[in-house]
């Protein structure tokens, strides 16, 4: 029951994070050009990489130390003040990195990068690992909610002109800004008084950088492919290509909210010693999330084209194409989050989720810096495409002796049949229709029965369970009496 109801309050939090500027999307590509857009997405890359070293891995390692010792009131009080001075102490340390960065080397834009370090700030104030630890995604959710529709409405309110790019960028600091803060609301019940651990923060960095590896490992096929993007190409290529994965990231928060969901619950039972139940809990996790992910993949692929036309508008008409093409990684990065970080690092095998990550980092940054310069933001998709796929692969070969993987994979094959199917049916009705919105509309309605009509005659009861444990909510039924896939 738990678990279900934190998916369900994780996925509006994920989906939250990035539909807000998903909906501001339309109204922004109308007043700022493409190549102001792309100078934000340029400088913004290069504060997130001094805001990844801020904060390590400690989304990751808290959310899981926290599940570890919830249970005890003491331990968790302990940890969560020695976890989150170390968190304070490395921020510190990345913000100072980050200004000398730009007093050296930066010449060009100078005012934006210095208002865009001010994201750094903010990191100060992140403890949702505390909360995902916990597994109380209802606060976080109801709290972030309220604080980005007021940055939402504040952004249609104040930001009316292509002067305002500036402006813009310091609401979308100011909105962050308060989203964390207002986490810190319920640590004062939840916590108790600070009480740091010296002991603690010493064991937390060796761990920190090991999760800190792979996650900045990961960001090379992330942010260092916008930035790519901006030093080989230009700004509007920047601004191409970072829409072009806003809107398949929207997509994929629904299924990665599983991951973050299932993490904190995997180590709380391995803590017990419970280990045999988790390979039955990923397999489960894995056919589910297939399930979802083929048609998102292939829906979002016969939908991108239409959905530009209108949501856009034409000066991005180009990134219908390259949305068309990255929807593909809706799979690969599906998988990736339930081997690599409900499986691996629920069970501390961080040491193989690194090799995973680095081995596809390597690739991409390779393939970038011979793609890009030629083909702009379709090359940095097709590299990104081919990284997230080996990650998934690498993921998959590390495990085959804990997992049965050959198994899991082969058993999506009525997955990928249904979404074909599914995907041609749709690109023909939006031939059909010459208005774009009704056309989407009616193209989701129209896939989703096809899907589904799939499912059905190529006999697969996937869709039956994930009703069955929808209904656990619904009528409060305990999960145990759900069957097993």
């Amino acid at each position: 029951m738990s678990v279900i109801k934190n998916y369900f309050y994780n996925t509006v939090y994920q989906v939250l994070i990035l539909i807000i500027p998903l909906l501001t999307m339309p109204y922004l590509t109308r007043i700022f050009t493409p190549g102001q857009l792309g100078l934000n997405s340029y400088t913004l890359s290069i504060v997130n990489y001094f805001m990844l070293i801020g904060t390590l891995g400690m989304q990751i390692y808290g959310n899981r130390q926290i599940a570890f010792v919830r249970d005890d009131k003491e331990k968790l009080r302990r940890y969560f003040w020695s976890l989150y001075v170390t968190q304070g102490i490395t921020s510190l340390l990345a913000l100072i990195a980050y200004y000398v960065f730009v007093g050296t080397f930066v010449n060009q834009d100078k005012f934006v990068y210095i208002i865009q370090g001010l994201n750094m700030v903010t990191v100060f104030f992140d403890i949702s690992w505390l909360f995902m630890g916990l597994e109380d995604f209802k606060k976080v959710v109801i709290r972030n909610s309220i604080a980005k529709l007021l940055g939402l409405v504040s952004i249609f309110v104040f930001v009316r002109s292509s002067d305002d790019l500036v402006l813009y960028i310091l609401l979308t600091i100011i909105i962050n800004g308060i989203s964390f803060l207002t986490m810190w609301i319920y640590v004062p019940k939840n916590i108790g008084k600070i009480v740091v651990d010296i002991d603690i923060i010493k064991k937390t960095i060796k761990p920190l950088i090991s999760l800190f590896l792979p996650q900045i490992a990961s960001q090379v096929y992330m942010l260092l492919s916008r930035t790519l993007v901006g030093v080989l190409s230009t700004n509007e290529q920047v601004a191409f290509y970072d829409y072009s994965q806003k809107i398949v990231r929207v997509i994929l928060s629904l299924i990665s909210s599983i991951g973050i969901v299932m993490l904190p619950m995997i180590s709380n039972i391995i803590s017990k010693g419970r280990r045999e139940e988790v390979n039955k809990i990923v397999e489960q996790a894995f056919k589910i999330v297939s399930y979802v992910a083929f048609p998102m993949a292939f829906g979002v692929m016969a939908i991108s084209k239409i959905l530009v036309s209108w949501f856009l508008g034409k000066d991005y008409s180009s990134v219908g194409g390259l949305i068309a093409i990255s929807s593909i990684i809706i799979i690969a990065v599906s998988w990736a989050n339930i081997i690599g970080v409900q499986y691996l690092i629920g069970t501390k095998q961080e040491n193989k989720y690194t090799q995973s990550v680095v081995i596809a980092a390597i690739i991409n940054f390779i393939m970038n810096l011979i793609v890009i310069p030629r083909f702009g933001a379709l090359g940095a998709v097709v590299a990104i495409i081919v990284a997230e796929f080996v990650g998934s692969i690498v993921q998959l070969i590390l495990t085959r002796k804990q997992l049965p993987v050959l198994k899991m994979v082969l058993a999506t094959w009525k997955f990928l049949v249904g979404s074909i199917v599914m995907c041609i049916v749709v690109m023909k009705v939006g031939d059909f229709i010459n208005k774009a919105i009704l056309a989407n509309i009616i193209q989701v309605i129209v896939g989703g029965v096809i899907y589904i009509a799939m499912m059905f005659i190529l006999k697969d009861d996937t869709q039956i369970i994930i009703i069955e444990k929808v209904k656990t909510i619904l009528f409060k039924k305990r999960v145990s009496d759900v069957p097993n896939i």
